[in-house]
């Protein structure tokens, strides 16, 4: 598995951010970060845009998530 760093948008305030997922290849991890970032901004899945894809991480990387995020 690795972890999928995407930036998006919230189209509707023009909010900017980056989120990230783990999966087991890029397919999977884009048919689901939509619905995660929507579902974490409190708003629609059309409201949200994914601009690109900023990195892909090996789970075995140094990466640490705060309790409430993970």
């Amino acid at each position: 598995m690795k972890r999928y760093l995407f930036a998006y948008e919230v189209i509707s305030t023009g909010v900017k951010s980056e989120f990230s997922i783990a999966e087991m290849n890029e397919d999977k991890a884009r048919a689901k970060i939509t619905e995660r970032v929507a579902d974490m901004e409190f708003t629609e899945e059309d409201d949200i845009k994914i601009v690109e894809l900023l990195k892909v991480l090996e789970l075995k990387d140094s990466y640490y998530e705060c309790e409430g995020c993970s």
